[in-house]
């Protein structure tokens, strides 16, 4: 074994491409017609290469160039080592298809956002072997998750980048004041969100960003804290027993306002929104899987622009 691994280092791979464009060529003279090489320098190189191995390669004479057996065999070991390299471009072409592992995903909890689901499906088809791993966790604590290099991807809002980070947009997530059937307001709608003051709110905790904070202190909401939780989930089923009213995520409210469980208190035009973002790493060890998700991102931001665009171009 060390002398076969030693054989490889010592090896000037060189050689063997000349070797091989020599028997393709059926000689020396026509290989450098092809090679664009002198005459001399190819028979050289074939005398290095018998020279290393310490076999006969070829007869040259009257009757030709001819191969001897020593000589056919490194031949078809060097045909094979050719036909893997013209594969490698093809091979890195579907290197996604073969691509295995696991991508961690850290998100905020209760996502609710038809470009996210898009995104992990185009992710999921062209890395089928992938394995999505799928964690909830505060916005808060997302980005240094990723800058620990516990999760690969964060997806989140942000009150500050790190330049160590990476953004890409992904979303924008409106959110509302919401109630319960049984709640006063069920059915109403407030011309100023200032006018809820006094209505007690049920607190979303360390999962409340920093937009939805400022919006709520700006308005005095939180006055009257009914209830607190960290979880949105939590939070919706309170605010649809009639405990108080409640900032959620319109996409997340919309299945329950269907069913006329819930009810938007404010109208659009006085909601807040956050901005979402895919947060990546900039300096631990590129992974492709990881590499590969956030070019998705990237390439559905481009679609949507586009289509943006085209639907502005066709209203002008």
């Amino acid at each position: 074994m060390r002398a076969r691994h030693k054989f490889c280092l010592d090896l000037d791979w060189n050689l063997l491409k000349i070797f091989h464009g020599i028997v393709e060529a059926n000689g020396v003279t026509s290989a450098a017609n092809v090679l664009w090489r002198k005459q001399s320098t190819l028979s050289l190189a074939l005398q290095r290469l018998e020279k290393h191995l310490g076999k006969k390669l070829c007869r040259r004479g009257p009757a030709g160039f001819e191969l001897t057996d020593e000589g056919r065999i490194l031949y078809e070991c060097v045909r094979e080592v050719y036909a893997k390299f013209d594969r490698i471009p093809d091979n890195l072409d579907n290197v996604p298809k073969e691509l295995r592992g696991r991508l961690r995903l850290c998100t905020i909890s209760n996502f609710v956002s038809v470009k996210f689901d898009n995104l992990l499906v185009a992710f999921s088809t062209r890395c089928p072997l992938v394995e999505l791993q799928i964690e909830v966790a505060p916005w808060e604590s997302i980005s240094l998750a990723v800058l620990r290099n516990e999760v690969d991807v964060g997806i989140a809002a942000i009150h500050a980048k790190y330049p160590d980070l990476r953004y890409e947009y992904l979303t924008r997530e409106v959110h509302l004041v919401y109630c319960g059937k049984r709640h006063h307001l069920y059915g109403t709608s407030v011309e100023a969100v200032d006018s809820l003051t006094n209505e007690p709110l049920i607190l979303t905790g360390a999962d409340e960003p920093d937009s939805l904070t400022y919006y709520r202190l700006r308005h005095g909401l939180g006055k009257r804290i009914a209830a607190t939780t960290p979880n949105l989930e939590e939070a919706k089923r309170l605010a649809i027993l009639g405990l108080g009213i409640c900032l959620l995520p319109e996409r997340m409210a919309a299945a329950d306002v269907r069913k006329g469980a819930l009810w938007p208190v404010t109208p659009r035009s006085l909601g807040t929104a956050c901005d979402i973002y895919a947060i990546s790493n900039r300096h631990v060890p590129k992974r492709l899987a990881t590499e590969l998700f956030i070019e998705e991102v990237t390439r559905k931001a481009v679609q949507a622009a586009q289509a943006t665009a085209e639907k502005n171009g066709e209203l002008c």
